[in-house]
Parts: structure tokens; C-alpha cells; sequence
């Protein structure tokens, strides 16, 4: 499944409540903080408020699309081959299954807001079977007063307790929005993906629990190790390593969204013990599996 026209109907059900993130300390007294919220009457969406001073994402990749707000500060990021600054204000959008990478643009670090969107969950509560994104790498930050006002307002609704009626017609304003955005004429791609690279990512896809070795993904996909690695580092973004290991982090994040306790989900993600998991997924998420589970409630 490519970026350039993605057809979205992924499932999640979530149950969880709030999720907070520890401060740690940064230089001169700057702290960094993640706070994630989930709500029972928002399923398939997750917000995430965070202020990061010297947290650099690793390449990783999510599910659902992800729609930020910078409120104070600047995030550079990759995308597909393409740097995006978004400073103080805008909005940007990263694909799913895209790989990306976020890291402050100033000293100071940034502070921003982030809506994850299981995009089947939406079409559902817009009454529509799926919904086609089109990535535009031209439009990845996107300067739009209307859907900045939105998506703040969403954010404020969905950190108050006892308010499911008012983020639900927050949501449905946004959604409004979103699909004049996410529906609007694609520009076509530059980058094709060669065959054998998406037959690779495709069997990374199905296999990604599993310890195959370079040599065994290479022939199954009929290419030799060496021009399989150098290609698919080159159009997706990561050594297949690395794809991989994204993918484990994902399963973790959504085992850890149901419920399971940290502790069960490593060996579950084909990890080798708690602390690889905590090292990757602090890495990818921001924060750690435990800190990222607390408060779970079913």
C-alpha cells in the first residue's frame, strides 16, 4: 500500500482513558512532558500533548494519520525523502505507514498537540464505508486558520472529563474540515516504489514477529541482500531492520491501548526482553511502555 492514494479501513477498538508522561528535566530548567488522552466515547482517536527540548524521534511509523499543532517553538521533520519545518501555528499531517522522523528545530525545543485517527473509525462516524487519502508532499504542513481553530478546540474538548457530547461535535467539525483537506488534488508522486521493494515491505507486513534473517526476505522477494537493503533504505526510509522494528513497536502501542501490562506485551511484539522494548519504544512514542500504560482502565 503506497503513500500516493491510500484507501483507509483500519480497525482499532480502544478503552482507555488518560495516559500520562513523566517530565524530565532538560538544560536551564526546561522540561520535557507527554501526555496522552484517550476517551470511550472517542474510539479509534488518541491526543497526544507534548513539549520535547532534546527528544528526536526515531524513524518509526503509525497506523492511523497524524494530524499535529505546533503551539510553541518549530518541529523539523522527514518525510518520504522530503524536510518540512513547521513553526509556531501550523498544522502538518503525516501519512500512515509513512516512515518519519521528528526532532526540535530551535535550541528551545517545541511544545505541540497530536491527534492520531484510526481513518476507518472516522469514515464510520461520517457514515461513509472508507475515506481515500491522497499525500501531497507539497501540503504536508498546511497553512489553514480554519483547521488550526479546529483542532485546537478538539484538544481543549477532549482533556475535559464529562464532556463526550461536546468532543463529539468537535470531532465532527473537524472531520468537516479534514475531508476538504484530505480530499483535495493529489500532485503524483516522484517516487514510484520498485516491485521488489513493496513485495519486501509486504512480507515484512506479514512476518514481522517472526526472526527471518536478509538473506531469506532477499529470496523471497527474488533480489540479492545487498541491492534489497540499499533499495529499500533508499525508498522507504529505513533499513528493513528498522521497518520491522516499527512495526513491533505499533502491535505494542496497540496491546498496550487494550489493556495488556507492559510486562506481557514485549515477548507478544518479538522482543527480547522488557528493557529492548523500552528502548524502542521510548525512541519511537516518546515516552515508556509503563508510562505510556499508566492509568490504563478497561
Amino acid at each position: 500500500m503506497g503513500l500516493d492514494e491510500i484507501a483507509l479501513a483500519i480497525g482499532c477498538h480502544l478503552s482507555l482513558n488518560e495516559v500520562m508522561g513523566e517530565c524530565e528535566s532538560g538544560a536551564a530548567g526546561e522540561t520535557e512532558s507527554a501526555r496522552f488522552i484517550r476517551r470511550d466515547a472517542l474510539p479509534g482517536i488518541e491526543a497526544l500533548h507534548a513539549t520535547f527540548v532534546h527528544h528526536r524521534y526515531a524513524p518509526h511509523i503509525h497506523n492511523d494519520i497524524a494530524i499535529a499543532y505546533v503551539d510553541r517553538g518549530a518541529v523539523r521533520f522527514a518525510l518520504e525523502n522530503h524536510n518540512h519545518v513547521a513553526p509556531t501555528g501550523a498544522v502538518f499531517l503525516i501519512p500512515p505507514q509513512a516512515v518519519h522522523v521528528c526532532e526540535p528545530a530551535a535550541d528551545a525545543g517545541y511544545t505541540y498537540r497530536v491527534l492520531y485517527l484510526d481513518l476507518g473509525r472516522l469514515a464510520a462516524f461520517m457514515g461513509r464505508t472508507s475515506l481515500l487519502y491522497t499525500w501531497r508532499a507539497a501540503s504536508t504542513v498546511v497553512d489553514s486558520c480554519e483547521l488550526a481553530g479546529a483542532l485546537k478546540h478538539f484538544h481543549e474538548m477532549i482533556s475535559l472529563p464529562g464532556a463526550a457530547l461536546e468532543q463529539g461535535e468537535a470531532l465532527a467539525t473537524l472531520a468537516r474540515i479534514l475531508d476538504d483537506v484530505l480530499r483535495a488534488p493529489a500532485t503524483p508522486s516522484t517516487s514510484r516504489m520498485p516491485p521488489g521493494v513493496r513485495a519486501a515491505r509486504d512480507y515484512i507486513h506479514a512476518h514481522w514477529c517472526d526472526d527471518f534473517s536478509v538473506d531469506e526476505l532477499a529470496r523471497g522477494v527474488g533480489l540479492s541482500p545487498f541491492y534489497l537493503v540499499r533499495s529499500f533504505r533508499s525508498h522507504i526510509g529505513m533499513p528493513p531492520s528498522a521497518y520491522r522494528r516499527s512495526l513491533r513497536v505499533e502491535a505494542a502501542r496497540q496491546l498496550l491501548q487494550q489493556g495488556e501490562p507492559p510486562s506481557c506485551v514485549a515477548a507478544q511484539c518479538g522482543f527480547y526482553d522488557q528493557a529492548h522494548l523500552n528502548r524502542h519504544f521510548k525512541r519511537a512514542i516518546g515516552v515508556t511502555p509503563t508510562r505510556y500504560a499508566h492509568g490504563n482502565r478497561a
